[in-house]
């Protein structure tokens, strides 16, 4: 394994000479916002860290307006009303309170983890001469995870807030002991910062545009 020269190891982003970026340009960048809806606060599956991520995805959504970036909320809600989670037509489908749709911005609704598969996602982007993505969302090992990885297989450069995502515990495959929520995104971003995105803070994002 290559390493820097203080023995740490490199991801294959630097091994290949990518740099993080020093600036955004913001005709060409859109902010995602995945899954900020009310199944991951009062719903069935409330999140640890939820609030946090909201909150820092609503400073997000302010830099985004600021900069005249687009923004796209992409929802999910499930294909069956018998499904146990984001039931259509269910108060739990609907967006936090500080991250609903405003006047200009997309809004997609999704069934599986990918915010790009069977939506219209890619080709909205790519209509508006996008290829940049600050994605931000819910749950970090599930959709913004898919979503960074297909983002990159469809030709885009996709940057990650870590803050502005969140997950939940889960059950180890092999015991099923609990594996904590703070371990599960921690591990989500370094894979993710390995080779499919640029994972940066809220506040270090802001200065890129």
């Amino acid at each position: 394994m290559q390493s820097e020269p203080n023995g740490a190891p490199r991801t294959l982003r630097r091994m290949a000479g990518a740099q993080p970026p020093a600036a955004v340009d913001p005709r060409r960048t859109a902010l995602v916002l995945i899954d900020f809806q009310q199944e991951y606060f009062t719903g069935n599956v409330p999140l640890p860290d939820g609030e946090a991520a909201a909150a820092n995805a609503a400073r997000l959504v302010a830099w985004a307006e600021r900069t005249g970036m687009q923004v796209v909320h992409v929802h999910h809600v499930a294909p069956s009303p018998k499904a146990a989670l984001f039931t259509p037509g269910s108060d739990r489908i609907e967006p936090h309170p500080r991250l609903a749709p405003r006047a200009g911005d997309r809004r997609i609704t999704k069934t599986l983890p990918s915010s790009f598969v069977g939506t219209e996602l890619d080709a909205f982007l790519k209509g508006k001469g996008i290829d940049t993505l600050v994605i931000a969302g819910l749950m970090t090992h599930m959709c913004v995870d898919s979503t960074a990885r297909d983002a990159v297989s469809l030709g885009y450069k996709a940057i990650v807030a870590g803050d502005a995502c969140a997950t939940r515990d889960l059950p180890d495959r092999g015991t099923g002991a609990r594996v904590a929520h703070a371990d599960i995104h921690r591990g989500s971003l370094t894979a993710l910062a390995d080779r499919f995105a640029d994972v940066l803070a809220t506040a270090d994002i802001e200065r890129l545009a």
